[in-house]
C-alpha cells in the first residue's frame, strides 16, 4: 500500500472515529439542554396555572395549546415535589404514539389538593434535533472529503519529489557512466535524502570503477606470468635431464600454476557477474547449448558408463547474454558427469519453466545450505575448483531465476526454476 493512500485511510478512519462520539456526545448534550428549557418553560406555565385556578375554578379545562397537555385531578393531600419525565402519550388523530416531557406537582387551592400534571410535546424539538444532526452530518462529510481530496493533491505535489528519486534509482545503472541527478526539493527532508543519495551513489560509482580496472587489470596482468610461468614448466618437463624427484617437483608446480590460472580465471568472472559486467541479452536457446556440451563431453561419459536421459522440449528460448547462459549450463552438466558413479544416470530437463540436471552419486543429500558456497567441493576431485555452482548462483541471481537441490530416489538433482522460486517437482509437481 502506498504511504499516500494509508496516509489518507488513517486520516478517514481516524475522522470518522472521532465524528461517531462527537455525534454522540452532541445528542446527548442537546437534548439536556433542549430538557432543561423545557423544564424552565413548563415551570413558568406551573404557576400560570397555579394563579389561574387560584382566581377561578373551571380553568381545569384544556388549554387550547395543542402541544401541551394538562391533568388536574383532585386529592386529599398534596405537598408532593416537582417531578421531571419523558413520557409516551397515543395520539388517536394521528394513531401513533408521542414524546412528551412531563412536570408533575401538587398544589393546595382553596383548602383542596390538587395532583397536577403538565405534558408539553416534544417532537418539534426532537425534529430540530434531528434537522441539527443531519446538517451537521452533511457538513462533517463534505468536509472530510475536501480534506482527503485537498490533501492527496497537497501530498502529490509534496512527494513527487520522492517518487522521482525511486524511479531513478531503479533505473539507474551503473555500467551507463551517467551522473546520477536528483530534482530540487523545498521540503528539507527530501533534500537532505537526495544529497545523501547522491553523495553515496558516487562512492559507489567510484567503487565499482576501481573494482572493474582491478578486475580487467588483474585478468591480464596475473594471467600473463602465469602462462609465461606454465610455458617455462612445460619447457623443463619436456627437457627429460632429471631425476624421478626433480621431475615430480616440476610436475606438481606444473600443475598447480594450472589450477592457480583457473581460479584467477574463475574468480574473475564471479566478480564481472557481480558487477553486472555482462550488460546485453538476446534470445538463446538451451537446447543447443546443452546438445553441443554433451557432444564435447561423450569421451568423458563413455568412459564413465554414464546413462544418458533427455526429456527436453522443443523452441524454448532464454533471454541472456549468451556467454553467461553457456556457462550456467556448463557448470550444471560438468558437476553432475564429475561427481557421477561410474555405470551411473544422467538426466537433462528441460521444459518452458525449468532446467533440472539430475545424477547418480553418494547415496546422501548433501546439505543445501553449504551447497553454493565457494570453494565447497563434495568430492576430492583434483579438477573441481569448488566454484562452479557458486558460478550457478551468481547467475541465476542476476536474471531472477531460482536455483533448487534435492535428493530423491538416490538421485541429486539440482533445477533452475526460469520465473523464480516456484516450486515445480520431479514427478508429482512437488520439491
Amino acid at each position: 500500500m502506498r504511504l499516500l493512500t494509508k496516509t489518507s485511510l488513517n486520516l478517514l478512519s481516524i475522522s470518522l472515529f472521532i465524528y461517531l462520539f462527537g455525534v454522540i456526545a452532541f445528542y446527548y448534550s442537546l437534548r439536556v439542554q433542549v430538557d432543561s428549557n423545557v423544564n424552565k418553560e413548563m415551570e413558568k406555565r406551573k404557576f400560570s396555572i397555579i394563579r389561574q385556578m387560584a382566581e377561578a375554578h373551571d380553568s381545569v379545562s384544556q388549554p387550547p395549546n395543542r402541544n401541551e397537555i394538562m391533568l388536574v385531578t383532585p386529592v386529599e393531600k398534596g405537598g408532593s415535589p416537582d417531578r421531571y419525565a419523558d413520557t409516551l402519550i397515543f395520539n388517536r388523530e394521528e394513531q401513533r404514539y408521542q414524546l412528551f416531557r412531563q412536570l408533575g406537582f401538587s398544589e393546595t387551592i382553596n383548602n383542596q389538593s390538587y395532583d397536577i400534571r403538565i405534558f408539553k410535546s416534544l417532537e418539534e424539538t426532537d425534529s430540530l434535533i434531528v434537522s441539527i444532526i443531519m446538517t451537521m452530518t452533511i457538513l462533517v462529510i463534505l468536509l472530510i472529503v475536501t480534506l482527503l481530496v485537498v490533501n492527496r493533491y497537497s501530498s502529490r505535489l509534496v512527494w513527487s519529489v520522492f517518487y522521482d528519486t525511486v524511479e531513478k534509482i531503479n533505473k539507474y545503472d551503473l555500467n551507463t557512466h551517467e551522473d546520477f541527478a536528483l530534482k530540487d526539493s523545498d521540503v528539507k527532508e527530501f533534500a537532505d535524502l537526495n544529497r545523501v543519495l547522491i553523495t553515496m551513489t558516487e562512492r559507489i560509482k567510484n567503487d565499482y570503477l576501481n573494482l572493474k580496472e582491478y578486475t580487467e587489470n588483474a585478468s591480464h596482468e596475473i594471467q600473463t606470468p602465469l602462462a609465461i610461468i606454465n610455458a617455462k614448466l612445460e619447457l623443463l618437463l619436456q627437457a627429460g635431464e632429471m631425476n624421478e624427484k626433480q621431475y615430480k617437483a616440476l610436475s606438481d608446480a606444473y600443475e598447480a600454476t594450472i589450477r592457480l590460472s583457473k581460479y584467477n580465471s574463475t574468480l574473475i568472472l564471479l566478480a564481472k557477474i557481480e558487477n553486472k559486467q555482462f550488460p546485453e541479452s538476446k534470445n538463446v536457446s538451451p537446447e543447443n547449448i546443452i546438445k553441443r556440451l554433451l557432444e564435447n563431453l561423450e569421451d568423458l561419459i563413455r568412459s564413465k558408463k554414464i546413462e544418458m536421459v533427455y526429456k527436453i522440449a522443443p523452441d524454448i528460448t532464454l533471454q541472456m547474454n549468451p556467454y553467461l547462459a553457456e556457462m550456467l549450463i556448463v557448470n550444471l552438466i560438468k558437476n553432475a558427469v564429475r561427481h557421477n558413479i561410474k555405470g551411473g544416470k544422467l538426466v537433462v530437463e528441460l521444459e518452458k519453466s525449468y532446467l533440472r540436471i539430475s545424477n547418480t552419486g553418494p547415496d546422501h543429500p548433501v546439505d543445501e545450505s553449504i551447497l553454493f558456497k565457494r570453494f565447497y567441493k563434495s568430492s576430492s576431485s583434483p579438477e573441481s575448483l569448488g566454484l562452479g555452482l557458486a558460478i550457478v548462483q551468481k547467475i541465476c541471481a542476476l536474471y531472477g531465476f531460482g536455483v533448487k537441490y534435492h535428493f530423491e530416489q538416490h538421485m541429486h538433482c539440482l533445477t533452475v526454476l526460469f520465473n523464480g522460486n516456484d516450486r515445480i517437482g520431479l514427478n508429482n509437481g512437488l520439491i
